[in-house]
């Protein structure tokens, strides 16, 4: 069946499956079915060892815009596996005071859909940092089923008025605002070369996107956005638009983007859009790791509650955004 364009059609078939740092692949596979039904001919894929490089070449030679966006979202590696339980290695940020007596889901490798072999309760936290985290079984697999890694049992998407809900929205929904925002340009033919990079195992250190620049895949003359959804803040507050991030906790962005962006907002707020801008200082993001390396990076953030599934809240929940932010935040982009 083909894909349908928008962002939301993509998120919700981007989160038809799991993901986790290094265990992209299936969400991936649901990347390029998308791309190939929506953008066809029109984009070219590159698959790297960092991810896959998205071009549309609207203006022919010249430097790109590029949105990066990543793939993963913080899980847990399934290090030993018994009838009774597991022991599982936590990967990214997860709230860990959050994580004892909550439900996770076990997946293989490369699951197909959202029906997990195995479901489990978390036990107690481990006493070293980077300990194994117990499991215990409360639908054990069957005989012979190969479990790989698992992720909280929080729905995969859900929508509840405005309010988007899902166990992955960052960065899931970056991906599918880039990619929408991509068909958008391409379907109007418009002059501009824009790159989007669905970046692998951002969760635990910028893995693809570090392996993009030092691999060389990547072009110096290109600018680069991070697309990513962003713990809430005074000043960047759900329901009052897309922010334009002015930095993150470890850098300031780079002024020019930043004004291209303000042009943008400023065209916006005419026609009564909402735009928000603020350094995000409650974490860093693949910005910081371009501009580490000499490339022109900024970003732009969906303001998010529930961030990481939990950090802000009293258990752990699904991430949740605007509707209005997310539709806004392709509007500023095109």
């Amino acid at each position: 069946m083909k894909t349908k364009p928008g962002v939301l059609p993509l998120f919700r078939h981007l989160t038809s499956v799991p993901t986790a740092p290094f265990r992209e692949a299936s969400v991936s596979r649901k990347a390029l079915e998308w791309i190939h039904d929506n953008l066809g001919k029109r984009a070219k894929v590159r698959r790297v060892r960092g991810g896959y490089i998205v071009s549309y070449r609207g203006a022919g030679d010249g430097p790109a815009l590029c949105l990066a966006a990543h793939l993963d979202h913080p899980a847990f590696d399934l290090v030993t596996i018994t009838r009774r339980g597991a022991t599982a290695r936590l990967r990214g940020g997860l709230p860990p005071h959050l994580l004892t007596g909550a439900t996770i889901e076990a997946f293989a490798a490369a699951p197909k859909n959202n029906r997990p072999l195995a479901r489990g309760v978390i036990g107690p936290r481990p006493k070293k940092e980077g300990g194994l985290w117990p499991i215990t079984w409360s639908e054990p697999p069957k005989d012979g089923a190969k479990l790989d890694f698992a992720v909280l049992a929080l729905t995969p998407c859900d929508i509840k008025g405005d309010w988007l809900h899902s166990r992955s929205i960052d960065d899931l929904l970056g991906c599918a605002i880039s990619l929408e925002a991509m068909r958008q340009l391409a379907a109007a033919r418009a002059k501009v070369n824009l790159t989007v990079l669905l970046n692998r195992a951002e969760e635990v250190g910028f893995v693809g996107a570090l392996d993009m620049i030092r691999s060389g895949v990547l072009s110096p003359s290109d600018s680069y956005l991070s697309i990513e959804s962003s713990r809430k803040l005074p000043g960047s507050m759900p329901g009052r638009g897309p922010t334009i991030r002015l930095g993150d906790k470890a850098t300031a962005f780079d002024p020019n983007l930043t004004a291209l962006l303000d042009d943008a907002a400023a065209a916006l707020r005419k026609r009564g859009a909402k735009v928000q801008r603020l350094r995000l200082t409650g974490g860093t993001c693949e910005a910081t790791a371009y501009l580490a390396f000499g490339y022109e990076s900024g970003g732009v953030a969906i303001p998010l509650v529930n961030y990481h599934n939990g950090w802000g809240a009293d258990a752990v929940a699904p991430e949740m955004v605007r509707l209005s932010d997310v539709n806004g935040s392709v509007r500023l982009l095109v």
